[in-house]
């Protein structure tokens, strides 16, 4: 289950042209709420989501690098609500 919620965060990650997301002001609302986990999170994830990848390696290290951050990294604890959360603002995801 882990690696399935793991490969749709990396494929969201991978389509952030898509979604738009803004990770440093996600961290700030995190830190103001006291909600340090996602503080960490969002702050991990700033330099893979904050630039967008033009060549197949930049967009497999893009891949290979949210799913550390995810799986094992500071959002592993957040890693299922912040799924859900991105799928639903892909379009046409159910």
């Amino acid at each position: 289950m882990t690696r399935i919620l793991s490969l749709i965060g990396t494929l969201a990650l991978v389509g952030c042209q898509v979604v738009e997301m803004d990770a440093q002001t996600a961290a700030a609302i995190a830190t103001a709420a006291g909600d340090t986990e996602g503080a960490a999170c969002f702050t991990a994830l700033e330099p893979i989501v904050g630039t967008t990848p033009k060549g197949l390696l930049a967009k497999f290290e893009v891949a290979r690098a949210g799913q550390m951050v995810i799986e094992n990294g500071p959002c592993a604890p957040l890693a299922a609500g912040l799924l859900i959360h991105l799928l639903n603002k892909i379009p046409g995801t159910p």
